[in-house]
């Protein structure tokens, strides 16, 4: 099996994919939902969309690899 590693211009797409979906929501009145119920952790529909478009980013160009996410949680996280 061949290990396929990322390089900065993938990292540069993955942060292309993100401001796609956030820059336009920014200082938009969003609603900020609180995901945490024993304290304050804020996520928007900008942060939900940004991490949608990265899963999706890394899934078609890397599909042996895992993600850690933070805001739909992890997949994969016994491969690279």
């Amino acid at each position: 099996m061949i290990t396929m590693l990322p390089d900065r211009d993938f990292f540069f797409r993955l942060a292309d994919a993100a401001k796609a979906q956030t820059l336009p929501r920014f200082r938009t009145g969003l609603a900020v939902d609180n995901k945490q119920s024993g304290g304050f952790d804020p996520v928007t529909e900008g942060d939900k969309a940004a991490e949608d478009a990265i899963r999706a980013l890394i899934s078609s160009t890397f599909p042996d690899h895992g993600i850690l996410g933070e805001e739909h949680g992890s997949v994969g996280l016994d491969r690279e």
